[in-house]
């Protein structure tokens, strides 16, 4: 979890400081006065986004704007949703073609699998098809012997 960029151990430090340079008594008051301007700026905040929506509706846009302010998680949730608005026309087509073509290829191999269950295995007059890595005679070996 991360605060203002800081993570848990960059706050737990920066405490640490805090309590040696000021003093439990000064930290209980910094806390306090911090916990004040933090309801003063979240009142402030919720004040504005109600006038601003006001002047939003008196211009004829229907828009809903936070009562709270923004946090990281809050933006980046609003922008995923946006993302997958934007996303979904593109990635359906695509998913669309990509479906179709697995089941082309299951077909096909469907059809090849009962094409090699036809043929018989002995079919090839005796001969091996394998080429010269095969145990069997390659090229050379048939063409000297014939």
């Amino acid at each position: 979890m991360e605060i203002f960029g800081v993570g848990g151990t960059e706050l737990i430090a920066i405490l640490i400081i805090m309590l040696v340079v000021a003093g439990p008594k000064r930290m209980i008051q910094w806390a306090y006065i911090l916990g004040t301007y933090t309801a003063k700026l979240r009142a402030m905040w919720a004040e504005t986004m109600t006038y601003v929506e006001k002047e939003f509706k008196q211009a004829g846009m229907d828009v809903e704007l936070p009562k709270t302010p923004p946090t990281r998680g809050s933006l980046n949730k609003t922008l995923n949703e946006q993302v997958q608005k934007i996303a979904a026309p593109v990635t359906k087509p695509v998913q669309d073609t990509l479906n179709e073509a697995s089941s082309e290829l299951k077909q096909i191999k469907t059809q090849a699998t009962l094409t090699e269950a036809r043929t018989p295995s002995g079919s090839t007059n005796g001969k091996s098809d394998l080429g010269t890595w095969s145990a069997g005679p390659g090229k050379d070996e048939q063409s000297s012997s014939g």
